[in-house]
C-alpha cells in the first residue's frame, strides 16, 4: 500500500443526546483515530400517544447505544475483523477491509514489506503492520501506531476514507482481496459470538411507549409496542412514511426487536435514539 494518504471523509453525522443521556451500550469499543463530537443535549419529550404522527418514534439527530464487540483477543482474520469493526468499518466496507487486511498481510500485526524507490521515497520505504501503512507516504502514523492492531486498523479507516476509496492498497487494485471475501464474511459474522454481525442497538425516545408496526408507515398493523428506555436491537432500515412529529423530520424506518417480548417490526426512526444515522449503522433492509 503505497499511494498518498487521501482526505478522511466527514464521518456519519453525530446524533443529538438526550439530557437523560439514554445511552444503552452493551460495553466498550476503542475509540477511533479522531473523535466524533459531542451532541447537543435536549430535554426528553413529555409522554404522548404513540402514534400522533406515525409511531412514536424518532427520524433524525438523537445519540443512543453504540454497538458492543468482543474484546481483542483474537489472532489472523478474526483479530482484523475485530479492530477493523471497532474503527468504524460497517457493513460491505467492514467486509473489504478485512479481506483487503488479509491480502496485505495474512492479518500479522507485526508484517512488514520493505520497497525500493519509489515516487516521492527515494530512500525507499516500509509498508508496516495489518493494512502494511506505508512509512514514507503516511509519516504521521508512526512505528508504535502501525504495529499495533487496533491503531492500525483507525489509520486504515482514515486513508480509505472510511471505506469508501481503496485504491492506496495495490491488492485491491490487481483483485488480491477478492480470493479473501467469503473468509472476511464468516469473520465479519463471528463478531457477534453467535454468529450474527455485531449488535447495533438504539434507545427508545418515545413517552410512555411506542408502537411497533408490521411495515413502514402508520397503516400497517401494530405488532406490538415497546416501552420509554428500552434499549432495541436495529437490524436494518428503509423508507417509509414521512414523519414530521416526535425529534426531527425524515422518512427512515428502522426494523428492530423488542428485547421484552421479541416482538420484531418497524418504527419511525425520528424516536429512536442513536450514536450516528443509522443509515451509516446498518444496511438497508
Amino acid at each position: 500500500m503505497r499511494l498518498p494518504l487521501p482526505t478522511r471523509a466527514a464521518r456519519g453525522a453525530l446524533r443529538l443526546t438526550l439530557g437523560l443521556t439514554l445511552v444503552a451500550a452493551v460495553g466498550v469499543m476503542p475509540t477511533p483515530a479522531t473523535a466524533a463530537p459531542t451532541g447537543a443535549a435536549h430535554s426528553a419529550p413529555a409522554p404522548r400517544p404513540a402514534d400522533q404522527a406515525g409511531p412514536a418514534s424518532v427520524d433524525g439527530p438523537a445519540t443512543g447505544a453504540k454497538a458492543d464487540r468482543v474484546g481483542v483477543n483474537a489472532v489472523g482474520i478474526d483479530l482484523c475483523a475485530q479492530v477493523a469493526y471497532a474503527a468504524g468499518f460497517r457493513n460491505d466496507p467492514l467486509v473489504t477491509a478485512v479481506a483487503v487486511a488479509m491480502a496485505e498481510s495474512s492479518c500479522n500485526p507485526s508484517a512488514v514489506g520493505s520497497n525500493g524507490p519509489t515516487a516521492g521515497c527515494p530512500n525507499g520505504s516500509l509498508d508496516r503492520g495489518l493494512w502494511q501503512i506505508n512509512n514514507c507516504y503516511h509519516p504521521t502514523v508512526n512505528d508504535t501506531c502501525a504495529y499495533n492492531a487496533q491503531c492500525n486498523a483507525n489509520a486504515a479507516y482514515s486513508i480509505s476514507s472510511g471505506g469508501g476509496n481503496w485504491q492506496p492498497w495495490s491488492t485491491y487494485n490487481n483483485g488480491a482481496y477478492a480470493g479473501y471475501l467469503s473468509a472476511a464474511q464468516a469473520a465479519v459474522a463471528r463478531l457477534g459470538g453467535t454468529g450474527d454481525p455485531p449488535a447495533v442497538t438504539g434507545t427508545i425516545l418515545a413517552n410512555p411507549s411506542l408502537n411497533i408496526r408490521t411495515g413502514p408507515g402508520t397503516t400497517y398493523g401494530i405488532a406490538g409496542s415497546v416501552a420509554y428506555g428500552t434499549t432495541v436491537r436495529i437490524a436494518c432500515y428503509t423508507f417509509g412514511e414521512y414523519v414530521s412529529g416526535g425529534y426531527w423530520s425524515s422518512s427512515t424506518w428502522d426494523r428492530i426487536t423488542n428485547p421484552a417480548t421479541g416482538v420484531t417490526g418497524y418504527v419511525a426512526d425520528t424516536w429512536v435514539n442513536t450514536t450516528y444515522d443509522v443509515k451509516t449503522m446498518v444496511g438497508r433492509c
